[in-house]
């Protein structure tokens, strides 16, 4: 493509639209009927993917490098049954997603590039395809408004490049907030090479959604086997160990206005608050030289929201409300890797106040995205 954006873009919108006419089928899961509420329906955990960014990580996929996410994305992106579907559908902007969502009453999603984003590559080939990817998304939403939101994705691995695309998708592109997919060449957010990282996302005023990838280095051996790389367990492993780095290193008390979002109800976080608090206050007491101006439990609550993303469980739904507020909540469905129908008729019924139901549903996401009405 050649640094050609505007070629990039006719490529990209012609591999959607390659999808027109095809559906994807919900494996026995009926539409759900979309019911006439007084709310939006918008889904915040929505991933997509473009050609170039298929390319390049196909082309890694054929190296010798042995890496849980290479391993996870050839059973994604493969030529038949179930993996010809979700690559159909990752690529699918449009067409199917569009169809998908009116079948069952979802009216917006927020995309994100389809993990491991741009992370896997040199920091040059990063740099290039993260803005392609948010000229695309931007291009998308334009064309569809109040279908779609975006998250933008950026380069870690150039943390100068990374603040400069921050600063173009939220000033120029108007995109919602920034996509990361926990580690970059095994290291985490508070490592202070990345601050200005931070610093952007809290002087924008928008969240940086921390999406699970397979295991670093420090914790993949223990998660090779069984199947235990991905969202079996260690995606939440990955993505917790991320989150807890975050809030025991100081990062909330340096950027007190950044707003991290966790998929997953919480990455399985929301369980451990108590006992994370019980024992920083047992080694870290108040008067301590080490202690956080802000403790790791109160930060979390401020500084943290959490989605349902492939959570459809209406016991963790009332846990989560109870330990971090309904305002700290936001329904996700974590399509095409999830389904849509389950989620819809999972938040529909949940066992909540219908005031609740319209703050996870739509107002939650209409503050933290900035997403208009």
């Amino acid at each position: 493509m050649g640094g050609d954006r505007r070629t990039f873009l006719k490529l990209a919108l012609a591999a959607g639209s390659l999808a027109e006419g095809t559906r994807v089928a919900e494996a026995g899961e009926a539409p759900v009927a979309p019911a006439k509420v007084a709310w939006r329906r918008i889904a915040t955990e929505e991933a997509f993917a473009t050609p170039a960014q298929m390319e390049a990580m196909g082309a890694l996929g054929r190296s010798t490098w042995n890496n849980p996410d290479l391993a996870l994305w050839r059973s994604f992106t493969g030529s038949r049954g179930e993996r010809m579907r979700l690559r159909r559908a990752l690529l699918d902007i449009t067409d199917e997603r569009l169809a998908d969502m009116d079948a069952n009453g979802v009216d917006m999603h927020v995309l994100s590039l389809t993990s491991p984003g741009v992370q896997m590559f040199d920091a040059e080939t990063a740099v290039r395809i993260a803005a392609e990817a948010n000229d695309f998304l931007a291009g998308i939403i334009e064309r569809h408004p109040g279908r779609f939101a975006g998250l933008a994705a950026f380069a870690p691995q150039d943390p100068a490049a990374a603040v400069r695309e921050m600063e173009r998708a939220v000033r120029e592109l108007k995109l919602n907030g920034f996509i990361l997919n926990s580690h970059t060449n095994n290291e985490y957010l508070d490592n202070p090479k990345y601050f200005p990282i931070l610093e952007a996302a809290e002087a924008l005023d928008r969240p940086i959604y921390i999406h699970p990838r397979c295991p670093s280095d420090l914790l993949v051996e223990g998660c090779r086997e069984y199947g235990m790389t991905s969202g079996m367990w260690g995606f939440y492993a990955e993505t917790s160990l991320h989150a807890t780095r975050m809030l025991l290193s100081g990062v909330f008390d340096r950027f007190p206005r950044l707003k991290i979002v966790l998929g997953h109800m919480g990455e399985g976080l929301p369980y451990w608050l108590w006992r994370i608090g019980n024992i920083y206050d047992a080694f870290h007491p108040p008067g301590s030289a080490t202690r956080l101006r802000t403790p790791p439990v109160e930060a979390f609550r401020r500084n943290f929201v959490i989605t349902t993303s492939g959570v459809n469980d209406p016991d963790v739904l009332t846990y989560v409300i109870a330990k971090l507020g309904v305002e700290n909540v936001m329904w996700a469905i974590d399509y095409p890797y999830e389904r849509t129908a389950p989620a819809v008729r999972f938040m529909d019924s949940a066992p909540i106040p219908d005031a609740d139901r319209r703050r996870i549903y739509q107002a939650n996401a209409e503050r933290v995205f900035h997403i208009g009405g």
